[in-house]
C-alpha cells in the first residue's frame, strides 16, 4: 500500500505532509524514555513483516501488523512507522520521499485509531476472538480507505482504482485479522503487561 512519488498531486503531497507532521511532533512530544527500546522493535517488525508475500490470485499482498503496533505503541506509532518507511523508501523502493507524509498517514493513523478505539473499549461488545481478529481486520480496513481517499482526491482518474483497491485488499484483511489473533493471544502470555494500556 505504498503510494510512490509522483502519484499524487502536490495539493495532496503538501496537505498530508502537513498533517503527517503535526502527528510525528504530537508523537515525539508524548514518547516517554522507557518506550524508545519497543518503538524500535514495532518498527523494525513493520519494516521486516512487508517481506512476507503471500500469493494471491495474479498478485501478492503483504503483512503491515498494525493492529498489533498500534495498540502496543499508541501515540508513539507515527515515530515508529515514519522511520520504518523511510528505510523502504530509501533502501527497498518502496514508496517514495514525497510521498512520506502520505504513506505515514495511510498507515501510522489507522494504527493509531485502532488504539484509540481498543483503550476506550468500543470493540467490548464482542467476544475476546472476534475483538482480537477485528483488531487487525479494521487497521488494514482504515488503511485501505485512507489510501483509496487520497488516491481519490489527487486525481480524478484515481477513482476507479480507489474503488479497486479497496475490494483487492478484503484478502489482506482477513489475513491480517486471523495473524493478530494470534500474536494478541501470544502477547498476553508471553508479555502480558505490554497490552496493560489498551486493557486487553
Amino acid at each position: 500500500m505504498h503510494i510512490s512519488d509522483g502519484i499524487l498531486s502536490s495539493e495532496v503531497v503538501i496537505t498530508s505532509s502537513v498533517i503527517a507532521i503535526g502527528f510525528v511532533l504530537y508523537s515525539l512530544k508524548t514518547i516517554k524514555n522507557n518506550n524508545i527500546a519497543i518503538i524500535a522493535a514495532m518498527g523494525a517488525i513493520f519494516f521486516i513483516a512487508s517481506f512476507i508475500h503471500i500469493p494471491l490470485g495474479p498478485t501478492q499482498i503483504h503483512l503491515v501488523l498494525l493492529g498489533v503496533i498500534g495498540i502496543v505503541l499508541g501515540s508513539s506509532v507515527f515515530l515508529s512507522i515514519l522511520i520504518a518507511l523511510l528505510l523502504q523508501a530509501t533502501l527497498l523502493g518502496y514508496g517514495g520521499l514525497t510521498s512520506l507524509g502520505s504513506n505515514l498517514l495511510i498507515m501510522a493513523l489507522p494504527a493509531f485509531l485502532i488504539y484509540l478505539i481498543t483503550k476506550n473499549g468500543l470493540l467490548n461488545f464482542l467476544s475476546q476472538k472476534m475483538k482480537y481478529f477485528s483488531i487487525g481486520f479494521l487497521a488494514v480496513f482504515l488503511s485501505t480507505i485512507f489510501l483509496a481517499l487520497i488516491l481519490a482526491l489527487s486525481k480524478d482518474e484515481y477513482l476507479y482504482a480507489s474503488y479497486t483497491i479497496i475490494f483487492a485488499n478484503i484478502p489482506a484483511m482477513i489475513i491480517e485479522g486471523l495473524i493478530t489473533l494470534f500474536l494478541i493471544n501470544y502477547l498476553k502470555k508471553s508479555m502480558p503487561t505490554l497490552l496493560d494500556e489498551v486493557n486487553l
